[in-house]
């Protein structure tokens, strides 16, 4: 499989198990997304969340669209996975203003992740309104994300 590196299109977000928010099952043109990749036992991945909370909230109404993708832990069974999400997420984001779909396949993980040799969790990604990836886990996402929702 070829390398996932900026400037490339975005693989796709369909085939997701969606447990809040609405299913997605293309990104639309003229958006802007940041996909977070997460898993339920990371503590780094429930500090991330009111921050991808915020960005929501502070960009929506200019195009801005948080996905959460969380990925199947190692020897978990869907059903596992599915109620461990949910359990999670009422313990860590009651508040949520944005999707969470599971990706109980590894397909996602295999057409973000491994491709970007992003090895971690979470790691987030910016698709512009090409839906071109704009970023891979940038740091000063705060700063980010604006320049990429303006174009520049």
């Amino acid at each position: 499989m070829p390398d996932l590196k900026v400037g490339d299109l975005a693989p796709s977000i369909n085939d997701l198990e969606w447990v809040r928010g609405e299913s997605l099952e293309a990104f639309q043109r003229g958006k802007v997304y940041i996909i977070a990749f997460m898993t339920t036992t990371c503590p780094a991945c429930a500090r991330e969340m009111p921050r991808l909370r915020q960005l929501q909230k502070k960009y929506r109404d200019v195009g801005l669209d948080v996905i959460g993708v969380v990925l199947l832990e190692r020897d978990s069974t869907a059903a596992e996975t599915r109620a461990d999400v949910h359990a999670w997420l009422n313990r860590t984001c009651q508040n949520l203003n944005f999707g969470i779909g599971v990706d109980l396949t590894g397909q996602k993980y295999r057409l973000w992740m491994e491709p970007s040799h992003s090895t971690e969790v979470p790691t987030l990604f910016i698709v512009d309104r090409d839906g071109n990836v704009a970023a891979i886990d940038p740091t000063g996402l705060d700063y980010v994300v604006p320049k990429v929702l303006d174009g520049s």
